[in-house]
């Protein structure tokens, strides 16, 4: 039976790491694509951000730069300081790049400054965003992106240069607004314009305007039935997997109850048939001149171990609901109860076990209500254990009977193998059994017994234990 069980048990280790890394590789997949497809909605929404709003500030700014730049009087500003400079941009011109630089430095310093403060972009900003009903809160920037110069109306000539030089850290010069994160995205307007005559410039600039702080949040707000349709995927594929999971975890219990329900009915079994088995011989070994009284003492072991053998079966019928019994409590002396326990046990065990009963009670009649089936079942397991985990030559058993502050007290002490305190709260546990007492017969039901019989009968039960020294069971009755 033990054999069978590992068998099973290897079998669903192996299909438990089989399954596994599969369930968490589909997984993985589903959410990168589901990551890729909101990522590239993100990206999709985000393009399209405002896109109403862009095009009728797009449709307003450009119908009134139609004769001007940047700004309204942004031209005039513009062609009255660069006038007086194309002499002198001629001439540097012929003198050579260093000189032509000192006077682009000195021309930008002069332009860009007057252009900064006679910039009336804002209250044209805001006039429109009032005309057109839009976001107060947007946010501007209006930026020159190129200046180039010309003296035949086709060769130009760069001018942005020393601070007003562009670069990759600052590919504009920003004349006005206060927007902080200027890009492709929040560009309004984008314009570039020159003229074919001698001593002209070229002049490209933008508008740009966005609402940083909330943009985020409202692409958010629009995406909220894709994340939410993501969402509810994301999680019907954990749902399924849950659900096949938790089936599959029940498919394997049943597997192991079964094996569990075979191997109980050995576990169980084993002590009532043995104590018959042993009793039939001793019968058959009594010569003639044997008394009566000896023959009948055989026979009512075997007529009892009978009995409990059929209510075992009925018991390994009902092994999943061994929490839900129905007591049947009759009135028994447990001075005599445990002598006949310990007495049918003795002829089932092998001469090496030493079976000791003490009784220090004052009053041997004591009466106490339990089952009777149940409390000596908890019993024999007891003494299974005590002589399964025993590794010493003469394995000792001692039952003592005893009472304490009006409690009464059944103390099963060994000296067998022993365990650590962290094994205290585990040992109790259906099936549980330690990792290094898995090659001993037996399936780890012993003390779950045990532990029920006493819960069902309000007892409590103590243990203490040693390494190497022994174990102590107490079952405290009332």
């Amino acid at each position: 039976m033990t054999s069978i069980r590992r068998i099973i048990l290897v079998q669903h280790e192996h299909m438990n790491r089989k399954h596994i890394p599969i369930s968490i590789i589909s997984f993985a997949i589903l959410f990168a694509v589901q990551y890729v497809l909101i990522y590239n909605t993100f990206v999709l929404r985000n393009n399209q951000y405002q896109v109403e709003e862009r095009k009728i500030l797009d449709s307003t700014y450009r119908n009134l730069m139609l004769n001007d730049k940047l700004f309204p009087g942004g031209q005039q500003l513009i062609d009255s300081i660069i006038q007086p400079y194309y002499p002198a941009f001629r001439q540097a011109q012929q003198q050579g790049s260093k000189e032509f630089d000192q006077v682009a430095r000195k021309f930008c310093d002069t332009l860009f400054t007057s252009l900064q403060r006679s910039s009336n972009t804002d209250s044209l900003f805001r006039e429109l965003i009032a005309n057109a009903a839009l976001d107060t809160t947007l946010q501007y920037a209006l930026i020159i992106t190129d200046f180039e110069i010309t003296f035949d109306g086709r060769n130009y000539h760069k001018v942005l240069k020393g601070k007003w030089e562009l670069n990759n850290s600052r590919p504009y010069i920003q004349i006005d607004g206060t927007l902080q994160a200027i890009d492709k995205q929040n560009q309004i307007t984008g314009l570039t314009v020159s003229s074919p005559q001698d001593n002209s410039y070229k002049i490209a600039f933008e508008l740009h305007a966005d609402n940083p702080d909330s943009r985020f949040y409202r692409i958010i707000k629009q995406m909220a039935p894709t994340l939410i349709l993501s969402f509810i995927a994301i999680s019907l594929v954990i749902g399924i997997y849950y659900l096949t999971y938790r089936n599959w975890a029940r498919q394997k219990k049943m597997t192991e109850m079964t094996s569990d329900f075979l191997n109980s009915i050995t576990h169980e079994f084993h002590t009532p048939i043995t104590t018959i088995i042993v009793a039939n011989r001793s019968i058959e070994n009594l010569e003639s001149a044997v008394s009566s009284d000896k023959i009948q003492e055989l026979t009512a072991i075997i007529a009892r171990q009978s009995l409990r053998l059929q209510k075992l079966i009925k018991q390994a019928l009902n092994i999943t609901e061994l929490n839900e019994y129905n007591l049947d409590k009759e009135s028994f002396k447990l001075l005599p109860l445990l002598n006949e326990s310990v007495s049918d046990y003795t002829l089932s065990v092998k001469h090496n076990v030493s079976l000791t009963f003490i009784d220090e009670l004052q009053n041997p009649d004591t009466d106490i209500r339990l089952n009777k089936f149940l409390f000596t079942t908890a019993v024999y397991n007891i003494f299974d254990n005590a002589v399964k985990y025993n590794t010493s030559k003469i394995k000792t058993i001692k039952i003592r009977l005893f009472k304490k502050n009006e409690v009464i007290g059944i103390e099963i002490s060994d000296n067998g193998i022993g365990m650590n305190e962290e094994q205290f709260q585990t040992i109790f546990q259906k099936f549980y059994r330690g990792k290094e007492y898995m090659n001993r017969p037996g399936l780890g039901l012993g003390l779950f017994y045990v532990k029920k019989v006493a819960e069902a009968h309000g007892w409590r039960l103590e243990i203490s234990s040693a390494r190497n020294v022994g174990t102590v069971f107490t079952i405290w009755v009332h």
